[in-house]
C-alpha cells in the first residue's frame, strides 16, 4: 500500500508538470498566431467581433507564458536545492520550511514584475518596493537578521542538528534549529548536561565565533592524568599506558586525524606521554 501509494504521488506530480508544460507550449503558439494573423485564423467574422479585445488576450497569454515558466522553474529548482540539503544532513522539517520560503519569493517577485510590465508601471513599482524594503529592514532588523543567519546556516554548514558546540561561553548539543533561534541543551565544561535550553539567535553567526566539538574528527583533545604511588614501577606504568592508549588511537582515532591535518600528519602519529 505505501509504494502504490508513493506511485500514485509521483505520477500525479509528473502528470501537473505535463500539463503545465502543454499549457506554455500552447499560450506561445497561440500568441505567435495573434502576432502574425490578429485572429484572423479564426474566421474574418470572429476575427472582427474578437478585435477590439486582442490586447486583453495578449495579456492573458503573457501571463499564462510567465506563470508556466516560473511553475516549471520553481519546480526543477526546488529538486536541486532540496538534494543539495539532504546531502549537506539538513533535517526535512529546515527543507521544507525553506523550499517553501523560497517558493512564496519567486512568485511574489514574478507576480509584482508581469503587472508591472503589463501595466507600463515599472518605475514606480520598484520605487514603491524600495521604499517598503527599507521601511521593513528598520522595522524588522533583528528578525531579518535571524532569518538570514538561518539561511546561513543552512547552507553555510556551521553546525547541524546534533554537534557539541559553543558560542558566546555557553556550550551545549543542538537540537534544533528554528527560522529565528537555535536550541542547543547546555553541557557543563565536564560534556554533562545541566538539564537547562538554550535559545540562541540565528544572528550569531555573523557576530561571535562559534566552535563546533563535533567537526573534523569525532573525538575532542584531552589530558589523562595516572597517579600512582611513590613504590610503584613508573617505567611499567608509562610502557602499559602508553600501549592502552595507542592502540585505542589507532585503532578508533587515527585515521579521522589523518584525514583531518593530511599533510601535516606526522606530530599526530603518537600519542604523547
Amino acid at each position: 500500500m505505501i509504494k502504490e501509494e508513493s506511485i500514485l504521488k509521483k505520477s500525479g506530480g509528473f502528470s501537473k508538470n505535463i500539463i503545465i508544460l502543454f499549457v506554455f507550449l500552447l499560450a506561445i503558439i497561440f500568441y505567435i498566431l495573434i502576432k502574425t494573423s490578429n485572429l484572423n485564423f479564426l474566421g474574418e467574422e470572429y476575427a472582427t467581433l474578437l478585435d477590439p479585445y486582442i490586447n486583453i488576450f495578449e495579456n492573458v497569454i503573457i501571463v499564462l507564458i510567465i506563470f508556466s515558466l516560473t511553475h516549471l522553474f520553481t519546480a526543477s529548482t526546488k529538486k536541486l536545492i532540496k538534494n543539495y540539503l539532504e546531502g549537506i544532513g539538513r533535517s526535512k522539517k529546515n527543507i521544507k520550511m525553506f523550499l517553501a520560503f523560497y517558493g512564496y519569493l519567486i512568485w511574489i517577485i514574478v507576480i509584482f514584475l508581469t503587472f508591472s510590465l503589463i501595466f507600463k508601471q515599472v518605475g514606480s513599482l520598484v520605487t514603491s518596493i524600495g521604499l517598503i524594503g527599507f521601511g521593513l529592514t528598520l522595522a524588522l532588523q533583528k528578525p531579518i537578521l535571524n532569518f538570514v543567519g538561518w539561511i546561513t546556516i543552512i547552507f553555510g554548514k556551521t553546525h547541524h542538528i546534533g554537534d557539541v558546540i559553543s558560542i558566546n561561553n555557553i556550550m551545549g548539543k543542538v537540537y534544533d534549529i528554528k527560522v529565528m533561534y537555535t536550541l542547543i541543551s547546555e553541557l557543563n565544561a565536564d560534556g554533562d548536561a545541566t538539564g537547562k535550553s538554550a535559545s540562541i539567535p540565528n544572528e550569531f553567526v555573523f557576530i561571535y565565533p562559534l566552535i563546533n566539538f563535533s567537526r573534523g574528527t569525532d573525538y575532542v583533545w584531552d589530558s589523562i592524568e595516572v597517579n600512582i604511588t611513590y613504590k610503584s614501577n613508573w617505567k611499567k606504568a608509562i610502557k602499559i599506558i602508553e600501549k592502552t592508549v595507542q592502540d585505542y588511537y589507532d585503532k578508533n582515532i587515527k585515521n579521522g586525524v589523518k584525514e583531518m591535518f593530511k599533510g601535516n600528519f606526522e606530530e599526530y602519529e603518537k600519542v604523547i606521554i
